[in-house]
């Protein structure tokens, strides 16, 4: 018995798996429903099931464990992975320590604190409020650390008896969930002073010796330094800005080097694949996870989640595709390095007021097409709080669950239930390629700055969610305009990697390592096409100057400082042939050099240079996503990419239908909801023929197919979702539209065995016939 994988599927026993599961917490759900719960689940086409086990609900006192449900029914974690086992779904496991989990304390025990209250993370002040609902802890405390090996000490050997490879159900298990350490990453001077990091030789001290010369970090900081101890840990913005990013690498150190010492931990028990949920909750920093990682040779599985909205109404249209676009490519470009399968454990499914099915399944669509076809939905069922292990949620954790805590089920089901009967039925889509043209360039600085919000002297604004990833943000109109791109990570993208696109978009701020500029340089010069917005930088990462990039493509950015109050921030237009008065917000820059071809009242704002084998797009001022005024947008994108030739894999005739290109597949979106109509060209096959085009009359997503084989027949293409086939029938979806165009290869006739057949042609041995049906449909062969 044995749990591998292939880097897309995990692999049981050499079978392949994809992982399609929802999370059940056993501890939250009535002992006598777990079966009928377990059950549910399977039969809406679940194969999988998530849960925690919580630290503080099996040792509620100190040394005192319960596992079997002695002292509370819902303790029984033996026989829930029992009934789990018997129902026929895999387990994916996560005993913490910590397991956030909206649970007291995120699972630390109360005894553990109250014993040991220096284990707590502090402030530059001293103690943080003891009523944070999630105490942040320093990790590397070693009073910590020792309980924490108690507590694995007890739960690991539970776990190791159910594992697949003993026989049981458990697949993977998980460190930590999220380390709790992020709530205090996000806030650079609320933690972590704690006296193991501060002290003379703590922890602070360690990392700069491990990481900086004296003579570097006087040059960094930019004042005389003799001895590492002179270098305190920041605690305001007064400290130079190289210093507070250095702060904040730090503490993801510390996280790094606790994932390393659980993993440790685990393997002494466990021998099925061991992962972790996205350990920052920030996406270019997974550059440190995986260099740590790496260097090490842990062998974790990197597991991402998608949330969009807490405690209010879901809400998931157009303007949330650029963020999806960026952190599915971030997170691609991560884990096809570690080589682990991808996996969102966290699908959103509840925490929300309402969720509409159509919102819900753009979604799940949209994060499938774009490479993570292992989905876990949470929170799958809904349960409530025992009495005195309630967070900030009362007695209920049931916040819109697919499955109610009364049992009830909620419309946005359906989806699910429909999205993974294509993917566990249509397995090639999982190995079926997703190769963008275009590549956007993160540099995970700038992540940093712009989670704090510093601008520190800088002439950009930092606001990298208004102008970059928020609904109006340039990625959300790169995706609106058809344009599926990848991420690379420009500190760790090699050339060559860079190369193999037709274009690299680059937002810049004033400052950019020598590394990265010159590795823009050399891309350019071997014949690289880049574009870069709205700026040049003219410093480096000590906030030296430096300008490699600027001096080699000969273009001088006017530095005028951008304004950060939205309400002060003009809207202006700038115009280029055929692109007539284009919204545009905020600073524009002139831009001198080149050959310009964006005009402001006449001001040159941006130009295209040729250098050596490449060329460069050079834009003064920010492009983003206004919905009323998008066609404009749109066509300057189109524009810059026929001036650098890059050309799509696919033609539309109707841009709302937003298209993601996957081999054999072709995934077909309508973001925004409102009726969209009209043709697609891929592969050299315009479709449909038979029917004037492809409606969507709705918010949702269409699989389609492109020379699929089902047996002995090939599926040419289709207008609908191939659900699968069995050898004597066909089964389809199209939810979004009365009737469907189906082009069949090794068959002459078919039956319609639900739906109305009402059109059909049969030329050059493909069959080709006009379906008109409800949402689902067959043709028998």
């Amino acid at each position: 018995m044995k749990v591998g994988h292939d880097g897309k599927t995990y692999l049981l026993d050499g079978e392949r798996f994809q992982v399609y599961g929802g999370t059940l917490q056993f501890f939250r759900v009535p002992r006598e429903s777990w079966k009928e719960r377990l059950e549910r689940m399977k039969r809406h086409g679940l194969n999988t099931v998530d849960t925690y086990v919580a630290w503080n609900w099996h040792e509620p006192e100190k040394g005192k464990f319960d596992f079997i449900g002695e002292t509370h029914p819902q303790r029984d974690l033996i026989g829930f992975l029992e009934l789990a086992d018997k129902v026929g779904l895999k387990v994916i496991i996560r005993p913490g320590p910590y397991i956030c989990g909206e649970w007291r304390n995120g699972g630390i025990p109360e005894w553990l604190i109250r014993e040991h209250p220096e284990i707590l993370a502090k402030g530059p002040n001293g103690p943080l409020p003891r009523d944070i609902y999630y105490p942040p802890i320093t990790y590397l405390h070693p009073t910590y650390l020792k309980a924490v090996s108690e507590w694995y000490d007890e739960v690991l050997p539970i776990i190791r008896d159910y594992l697949y490879t003993n026989g049981g159900p458990i697949i993977s298990v998980s460190i930590d969930d999220e380390p709790s350490y992020w709530e205090t990453i996000f806030q650079p001077f609320l933690t972590d002073y704690n006296e193991v990091i501060t002290r003379p030789d703590g922890l602070w001290e360690e990392w700069l010796r491990s990481n900086y010369s004296l003579d570097e970090l006087s040059e960094r900081y930019g004042t005389p330094i003799s001895d590492y101890s002179e270098v305190y840990a920041p605690a305001s913005e007064n400290e130079p800005l190289p210093k507070i990013l250095d702060w904040h690498h730090f503490k993801i150190w510390m996280t790094n080097r606790y994932v390393e010492i659980l993993y440790d931990h685990l393997r002494r028990y466990i021998d099925v694949p061991i992962s972790i949920l996205d350990p920052y909750l920030l996406l270019a920093a997974w550059r440190h996870f995986y260099r740590y990682v790496k260097e090490r040779n842990l062998d974790i599985h990197l597991w991402t989640e998608f949330w969009y909205s807490f405690y209010r109404s879901f809400d998931l249209k157009e303007d949330r595709l650029g963020h999806i676009y960026y952190k599915t490519g971030v997170y691609r470009f991560y884990q096809r390095r570690l080589g682990t399968p991808p996996l969102s454990i966290e699908t959103q499914v509840s925490l929300a007021h309402t969720i509409e099915p159509d919102e819900a399944e753009h979604l799940y669509s949209l994060i499938a097409s774009l490479g993570l076809h292992n989905i876990n939905y949470y929170l799958y069922v809904g349960g409530e709080n025992p009495r005195g292990y309630e967070s900030h949620n009362g007695v209920t954790w049931d916040v819109y669950s697919p499955i109610g805590l009364d049992g009830s089920e909620r419309p946005h089901i359906e989806p699910i239930k429909w999205l993974g009967e294509f993917l566990l039925n249509n397995p090639a889509f999982a190995d079926a390629e997703l190769r963008p043209k275009v590549a956007f360039g993160t540099y995970e600085p700038y992540e940093a700055i712009a989670t704090f919000g510093l601008r520190k002297g800088l002439t950009e604004s930092v606001n990298l969610n208004e102008y970059l990833l928020g609904e109006r943000g340039l990625l959300t109109l790169l995706a609106m305009s058809n344009v599926p791109f990848d991420v690379l990570d420009l500190e760790e993208a090699s050339v060559e990697e860079m190369l193999s696109y037709g274009q690299l978009w680059v937002y810049s701020l004033d400052f950019m390592s020598r590394e990265v500029q010159d590795k823009l340089v050399e891309f350019v010069a071997r014949g690289g096409n880049l574009v870069i917005l709205p700026m040049l930088p003219y410093l480096d990462e000590n906030m030296k100057p430096y300008s490699a990039l600027a001096e080699f493509l000969g273009v001088e950015v006017e530095r005028a400082e951008a304004r950060d109050n939205p309400r002060l921030i003009q809207f202006t237009s700038v115009e280029s042939d055929g692109i007539d008065r284009m919204l545009v917000r905020n600073t524009i820059r002139e831009v001198k050099g080149g050959e310009p071809f964006v005009f402001h009242y006449g001001r040159p704002v941006g130009t295209l240079v040729r250098r050596e084998k490449g060329s460069a797009v050079v834009l003064g001022f920010r492009l983003q996503y206004y919905n009323s005024y998008h066609d404009l947008h749109r066509k300057f994108v189109d524009k810059l990419l026929e001036m650098q030739n890059v050309k799509r894999d696919f033609d539309v005739t109707d841009r709302d239908m937003i298209v993601i290109p996957r081999g054999n597949y072709l995934v077909l979106l309508n973001p925004r909801g409102h009726r969209v109509f009209g043709k697609v060209r891929y592969r050299g096959i315009e479709v449909p023929q038979l029917l004037d085009g492809i409606e969507m009359g709705k918010r949702g997503a269409l699989f389609l197919p492109f020379g699929v084989r089902v047996g002995d027949v090939e599926v040419v293409y289709a207008t609908a979702t191939l659900l699968g086939g069995d050898g004597k029938t066909l089964r389809f979806r199209n939810h979004l539209s009365g009737s469907s165009e189906v082009a069949l290869r090794g068959v002459e006739r078919v039956k319609a065995v639900e739906g109305r057949i009402v059109d059909e042609s049969f030329e050059d041995g493909i069959l080709r016939v006009v379906v008109e049906h409800d949402n689902e449909f067959k043709l028998g062969l």
